[in-house]
């Protein structure tokens, strides 16, 4: 059986619904892409590490991990800390904004609660490991150092380590702080999924062929990179492929159109399908999610869109 592990921070998503009511689910970027990986090919083995509380809601998001049919067993747990919240809104184009209360949770401690429970050893073994910018950006100095220490030993059994730089400035102290952590998880990665406009922003390149540039300096063997209007370009090896844009026919919520892309994706390279073929399955239901509101599509139209 394939299988693959995500690795970051699960929280709590408030909202307010059409009738000014808050609502409540679960969601986070690596959560998020765990989540749409399962769906996608439910075959796959996915587990999800991170550590949440002993508080309501951790309860509650375990709970709503194992509905999704992910493996929790890789989830610890912390006498100390609960999860973290965020808030998020949406203007009248989709696009988002969040408010977080996520200092000092839970899985900002999951590095250290690993070591504690016995270290690498504990995990298991997996084809791939995803993790992100932001799973890197909310744990220290230190544990960001053990964390890359970790997935290198991982990857020197075998296992291929994926990252999405999924950049947020507010995570970081400044540019030069997420640039250093950025490149160094490129380095110890073998897929990665970077965004031009992240590229853009963070290290001034223009260009696709900045980009693959950029990532070819770095050692990464596989990337795939999301250049909005662009399209999608896919480099593996001597092989590349292009996926034309296409636009969604409206946007009502851009919140976890790159989770999706990148949960159908890896579970679609774990499966051993091309990179083409992973592609367009990504697009196609990233395509899809932003026709929706909040990070998760519900479960039946899920599977009315793609599983019919």
């Amino acid at each position: 059986m394939s299988s693959l592990l995500a690795l970051g921070e699960g929280m709590v998503e408030l909202k307010l619904n059409s009738e000014q009511q808050l609502i409540h689910k679960y969601a986070g970027d690596t959560l998020n892409t765990a989540i749409y990986a399962k769906r996608w090919l439910p075959e796959v083995e996915v587990f999800y590490y991170s550590a949440v509380g002993e508080d309501m809601f951790s309860m509650q998001m375990l709970d709503y991990l194992k509905s999704e049919q992910l493996n929790t067993q890789t989830i610890l747990s912390s006498k100390e800390a609960n999860i973290g919240i965020y808030a998020i809104q949406t203007d009248d184009t989709g696009e988002r904004s969040f408010t977080y209360w996520r200092n000092a949770s839970a899985a900002t401690q999951m590095i250290k609660l690993l070591q504690a429970a016995g270290g690498v050893d504990t995990l298991p073994d997996v084809d791939c490991i995803f993790f992100s910018g932001i799973s890197l950006a909310i744990l220290s100095e230190e544990d960001k150092a053990n964390l890359l220490s970790l997935l290198k030993n991982k990857r020197e059994k075998g296992c291929k380590i994926a990252f999405d730089p999924n950049y947020r400035p507010r995570m970081w102290k400044n540019e030069d702080h997420a640039k250093e952590w950025i490149v160094k998880a490129y380095q110890a990665s073998d897929i990665v999924l970077p965004g031009l406009d992240e590229h853009q922003d963070l290290f001034g390149h223009q260009t696709v062929e900045d980009v693959k540039n950029f990532m070819l300096e770095q050692g990464v063997s596989e990337f795939v990179i999301k250049a909005g209007k662009d399209g999608v370009y896919g480099f593996d090896g001597d092989n590349t492929c292009h996926v034309e844009f296409n636009p969604a026919p409206k946007q009502i919520d851009s919140t976890a159109a790159g989770d999706s892309f990148a949960g159908t994706y890896m579970a679609s390279r774990v499966a051993k399908q091309t990179q083409l073929d992973s592609i367009k399955n990504a697009d196609s239901v990233a395509r899809e999610v932003v026709q929706h509101p909040g990070a998760i599509m519900d479960m039946e139209i899920y599977q009315n869109t793609f599983k019919a």
